[in-house]
């Protein structure tokens, strides 16, 4: 919770409350579209209201602590407003999030982890979400961050907290190596060599299905993969055997091929690659920036730092909004709804949950003080940086079809028979578009 004095913030409110009331006087929104700059708080305290906000966020493996507490918080300030809170796991989040859309089952407010998934969700139904276009705390974010949610001109999803894919890497390990950050992927090759020689497992990669996407992701946006690029590939202007993506999948199978992963990969698990970091038997861990906490959680005494996955010549700094926060258009409090989007998305929440998430806020003026994630910031706030690259595929079906085409070539499967599958899936997505 923040430490903030009970009536300086029960004046803050009641002064809200106020300016809501004067300008409700004023205009009245349109609650089924556009918001107005000042949503009306003022009918929120007369009644009582549940909302269901459907996440993937609420694990406690994870940082779901954080988001209780923000829910909490957020139900003090709004008396009025009950959050039932409907956690699902990444697993089965997707299939989750449908079923409850497409069988009527009541969902207010939901989360989707990137624009693949956002554009899954939206080609369900339409219209699929409320328009969150005027609200006032979206102009404190960068136009790219809006960018993927924006629709016709409508901002249909508010970004929170950022991340970035590459590798996570026990610094302290590092440092007791004389090891140095490698700037490029020749340098990098050679800190894995050396790391293998003193017995240390340089990569501590797992068979979860998604992990093998956090590095060759990252790679494709060196390579010079962008949004532009993608939307060639899946018009069938450009073939998946295109050299960006060829050289991107091989240099994950070269990390392999050399040893530089644990023998017996294929059998673990996400959070037992984890251990091996913590343990200091493994130097550096392919993933997104959220599984820092948890790492660093196992032992504090390893100092966890973030490297990008370095290129040939051009290292290029990758974004992955934490989650885009959307409402459904159905919902039948789009008042409330909006009121804990703008909430969990505003400043003072962003930089309560980086603090908390060991994360980056898309606010721009928001506060990052630790010293780790601060330097991500500055990665994140280039003006190279680009959306990572698996999340500029249109849509979460054709997103799993490439990386498991990609994982059986890790798997020991050929590189041609992969590059089919990949294509195929590609071609079909076009049949259905004709």
């Amino acid at each position: 919770m923040r430490n903030r004095p009970w009536n300086r913030k029960r004046s803050m409110i009641l002064l809200a409350l106020g300016l809501a009331m004067l300008a409700s006087a004023c205009s009245h929104p349109n609650r089924e579209g556009n918001p107005s700059a000042i949503l009306d708080r003022s009918d929120v305290a007369a009644k009582q209201v549940t909302l269901r906000y459907t996440s993937y966020l609420l694990d406690a493996a994870q940082s779901g602590k954080a988001y209780y507490e923000s829910i909490a918080e957020f139900e003090a300030q709004y008396p009025g407003i009950n959050i039932e809170a409907d956690f699902i796991q990444n697993a089965n989040y997707s299939a989750g999030v449908k079923i409850r859309l497409l069988g009527g089952e009541k969902i207010d407010v939901f989360d989707a982890w990137s624009p693949s998934l956002f554009e899954e969700f939206r080609q369900l139904r339409d219209p699929m979400y409320l328009d969150l276009t005027g609200m006032e705390f979206l102009n404190d974010m960068m136009p790219s961050y809006l960018a993927p949610v924006t629709v016709d001109g409508r901002v249909l999803g508010a970004p929170e907290v950022m991340h970035s894919n590459g590798l996570l890497y026990n610094k302290t390990l590092f440092d007791s190596l004389g090891l140095k950050v490698p700037g490029t992927w020749a340098q990098f090759l050679e800190v894995c060599q050396t790391l293998k020689e003193h017995g240390i497992i340089p990569i501590s990669t797992d068979s979860e299905w998604s992990t093998a996407q956090f590095f060759w992701g990252p790679i494709m946006s060196n390579n010079g993969a962008d949004e532009e690029w993608t939307r060639k590939l899946e018009s069938g202007e450009i073939p998946i055997n295109n050299p960006l993506f060829v050289d991107a999948i091989r240099k994950h199978k070269e990390i392999i091929d050399r040893g530089y992963v644990p023998e017996n990969w294929k059998q673990l698990k996400a959070e037992q690659a984890k251990d091996l970091i913590s343990q200091g038997k493994a130097a550096m861990m392919p993933t997104g920036t959220w599984s820092m906490l948890s790492i660093k959680e196992r032992n504090p005494k390893n100092e966890i730092a973030f490297m990008t996955i370095p290129g040939e010549t051009t290292t290029v700094p990758n974004i992955n909004i934490g989650t885009y926060r959307v409402i459904n258009a159905k919902t039948e409090y789009p008042e409330e709804a909006r009121l804990f989007v703008e909430f969990m998305n505003g400043k003072a929440n962003q930089e309560e949950l980086s603090a908390k998430a060991l994360a980056v806020p898309s606010i721009v003026a928001a506060q990052v003080h630790d010293p780790v994630m601060n330097q991500i910031a500055s990665l994140l706030r280039r003006e190279d940086a680009a959306l990572y690259w698996p999340h500029t595929v249109s849509t979460e079906s054709l997103q799993t079809k490439i990386q498991e085409g990609v994982n059986k070539y890790l798997g020991d499967g050929t590189l041609q028979d992969s590059l089919n599958e990949i294509q195929a899936a590609i071609d079909e997505l076009n049949k259905t578009k004709r």
